[in-house]
């Protein structure tokens, strides 16, 4: 029997456990997982060395251009502030290779604005996790142990604004606005265990 293709991409808010849960998702259909994976095949496609996938990552485009400015190597090339790439060109590369990817089979694609760039997929389902303060908070806390809990709700907040700084930028939609995603979850309400396993149902959905 013919399984149907699907395609998961999953928005997140820093600390909810999005990461995690798009992982047991691919796990427990037994199709491939992408999150950073994303910028080694973006390097490897284009030959641009990783270091400015890595910069442009889930954020917007002044910082980045700083950095070329200072020079980084792409192809053993050193370049100039007036001789790199934007970050629209990365960000193309990028979008071609989650096009690809998710051409090539069924998958679980997390953040990188892939809801948006598969808008048209009709083998697409768009999820969008959030999460209680108090709980990304202890994330974060568990993510790195030498924050104060200031220190951790100061990380939340500001990495929250830089993913709807991206995401706000390139596409035409609002990050973590209901509209922009087929359903939004918010994980606290049963813990990362039990929003797999609705996730899961909503896919299995007729």
């Amino acid at each position: 029997m013919e399984h149907k293709k699907i395609i998961v991409t999953i928005g997140r808010q820093f600390g909810s456990g999005g990461r995690t849960i798009g992982k047991r998702i691919a796990e427990r259909l037994g199709i491939a997982y992408y999150d950073r994976e994303l910028i080694n095949l973006a390097s490897k496609e284009s030959g641009i060395c990783g270091e400015f996938f890595e910069k442009a990552d889930e954020k917007t485009s002044g910082g980045l251009l700083k950095a070329f400015a200072l020079g980084f190597s792409m192809n053993s090339a050193i370049f100039q502030c007036n001789d790199y790439l934007s970050n629209e060109s990365l960000f193309q590369i990028q979008s071609d290779v989650i096009r690809k990817v998710a051409a090539e089979g069924s998958c679980v694609l997390v953040g990188r604005c892939a809801d948006y760039i598969l808008r048209d997929d009709p083998d697409c389902v768009h999820v969008f996790i959030s999460a209680r303060m108090e709980d990304r908070i202890r994330r974060a806390l568990e993510y790195n142990k030498d924050l104060t809990e200031k220190d951790a709700e100061d990380t939340v907040r500001k990495a929250d604004k830089s993913r709807a700084s991206y995401y706000n930028y390139y596409t035409d939609k609002v990050w973590g606005a209901a509209e922009s995603y087929d359903l939004c979850v918010n994980s606290s309400l049963y813990g990362l265990e039990e929003t797999v396993d609705y996730i899961l149902s909503f896919l299995k959905r007729p």
